[in-house]
């Protein structure tokens, strides 16, 4: 039975609020400089500068393990020139949007563990791409599972009545919280998702690659990666289970070993990811 008696839009909820429909802006002018043909690693530099705590987190990332890098870091600038340009844009996103999603209340778990579940994905992507020898966008991959799910934040945020009723609804009658969620309000948290990525104007794999990700095939231009997207999700989600609210997705687990390398196996798909994870998720969220 469709319950929804709202006119309610998933553009509706974002822009209603100007500080969640606004991109971070440091992220843009970092873009701006990136984009620009006479801007050179100094201005990059200059940028992230402006901000200690930015800077000093990004020190800290370079000079982890997780980057290997002989010797310690000392400057941003050498991080920029060894690290690479488009890890550092990753990970500035990456701390930008967890700082800006981090006080919002929701009655999932904690935002640590909500975090946590989301590196996980984001470190579990990019292991898959390595097995499977995909060398496309694996940085925009490692973004799209870190953001899959903050859609589901931002609902909770602007809409708690009707979440707790999609969650009831799912509950009660064994569907997904997803499927609960366009009964109940007319859209999912994963279109808010990718709705938000389209209006920070983030690159249109990421926005299509979580919207579809319960059909890849549907993601037009974009299947392959929809599918790693997904395959990460439903890995983290089995391994690591926990509320009974935070949905699983469905895929077959046989499916995935077959995928990987010959002669890898899920659990050593594990135990890396366990390395990783220890490695960075307190760097990314040292709270």
């Amino acid at each position: 039975m469709q319950l929804t008696t709202t006119r309610l839009s998933v553009r509706s909820i974002l822009t209603g609020n100007v500080k969640l429909a606004s991109p971070p802006e440091l992220f843009l002018k970092l873009n701006e400089v990136l984009e620009n043909p006479e801007a050179d690693l100094r201005d990059a530099c200059a940028l992230i500068e402006n901000d200690p705590g930015l800077s000093a987190r990004i020190l800290r990332i370079a000079n982890s393990p997780f980057f290997g890098i002989p010797g310690k870091v000392t400057s941003l600038r050498r991080a920029l020139n060894i690290v690479g340009l488009q890890e550092i844009q990753l990970l500035v996103l990456t701390t930008l949007v967890i700082d800006k999603f981090s006080n919002f209340a929701n009655g999932l778990m904690t935002m640590k563990e909500f975090w946590a579940k989301s590196v996980r994905c984001a470190l579990t992507v990019r292991l898959l791409a390595t097995y499977q020898r995909y060398d496309r966008c694996v940085q925009t991959l490692f973004l799209c599972d870190l953001l899959h799910e903050i859609g589901r934040l931002v609902v909770y945020h602007r809409l708690p009545e009707l979440a707790r009723a999609a969650a009831l609804l799912a509950r009660s009658e064994k569907i997904s919280f997803q499927q609960g969620e366009r009964r109940v309000i007319g859209f999912d948290h994963y279109q808010v998702v990718a709705e938000l990525a389209r209006l920070w104007r983030l690159p249109e794999i990421i926005a299509a690659t979580i919207e579809h990700h319960d059909a890849p095939k549907n993601a037009i231009g974009f299947s392959r990666e929809a599918a790693l997207v997904a395959q990460a999700q439903s890995f983290v989600y089995s391994r690591y289970a926990g509320h009974d609210s935070w949905d699983t997705i469905v895929t077959d687990t046989d499916k995935l070993e077959l995928s990987l390398a010959a002669g890898a196996t899920l659990a050593e798909l594990a135990q890396k990811l366990d390395q990783q994870f220890d490695q960075i998720f307190k760097l990314i969220h040292p709270n």
